[in-house]
C-alpha cells in the first residue's frame, strides 16, 4: 500500500468502502417496491405524452382536414378567403428561442463558473440569492417589464437619439 505524504494513511484504504451486504427479507421488498413504482411512473410519463398527442390530433382533425399541411408551409393569411399560413409564426417563434437561447445559455454558465470557482466566499451568498431570486420571478413577469417599461425607455431614449435626421 503506498502511503500518503500528508496524512500517512494509505490511497486505498481511504477510496475501499465497506464490504456490501446481501441482506433477505425487507430490504428486498423494498427494493422490489421502489423498482415497480419507478417503472409505473415511467410508464405513465410516456401513456400521457401519447394522450396528449392523440388528442391535439383529435381536436385539430377539422382544421388539418381543412387546410392540410400547406398551413405549416405558407405565409398567405386572410381570413376573408379562408387562407391560413403559419410559417410566420413558427419562424419567429424559432427564432426567438434560438435567440434566448444564445443570451441565456452564456450567462447561466457563466453564473454558475463565476460562483463554483472564481467568486470569493463572501461574494457567494449575495450572488447565489440574487440569482435564485431572479428564477423565482416567472418569465411572463419579465416579459411584460419590457413592455411596459423597457420598451418605452428605448424608443424615448436610445433610439430617438441615435435616429438619422429626416
Amino acid at each position: 500500500m503506498a502511503a500518503d505524504s500528508i496524512s500517512g494513511v494509505g490511497t486505498a484504504d481511504r477510496l475501499s468502502l465497506p464490504p456490501r451486504t446481501v441482506s433477505r427479507g425487507r430490504s428486498a421488498f423494498g427494493d422490489r417496491v421502489y423498482r415497480t413504482l419507478i417503472l409505473a411512473s415511467v410508464w405513465l410519463v410516456l401513456i400521457l405524452a401519447a394522450g396528449l398527442v392523440a388528442a391535439l390530433v383529435w381536436e385539430s382533425w377539422t382544421a388539418m382536414r381543412a387546410f392540410g399541411l400547406r398551413f405549416l408551409v405558407t405565409s398567405h393569411w386572410d381570413p376573408v378567403a379562408g387562407e391560413f399560413g403559419a410559417l410566420p409564426f413558427i419562424y419567429g417563434t424559432l427564432v426567438s428561442s434560438l435567440l434566448a437561447l444564445l443570451i441565456a445559455v452564456p450567462l447561466s454558465l457563466g453564473a454558475a463558473v463565476f460562483l463554483a470557482e472564481l467568486a470569493p466566499a463572501w461574494v457567494r451568498p449575495p450572488v447565489a440569492f440574487l440569482i435564485e431570486m431572479l428564477a423565482a420571478v416567472p418569465s411572463v413577469v419579465y416579459g411584460l417589464w419590457g413592455i411596459f417599461v423597457l420598451v418605452p425607455w428605448l424608443r424615448d431614449w436610445v433610439l430617438s437619439r441615435h435616429a438619422p435626421a429626416a
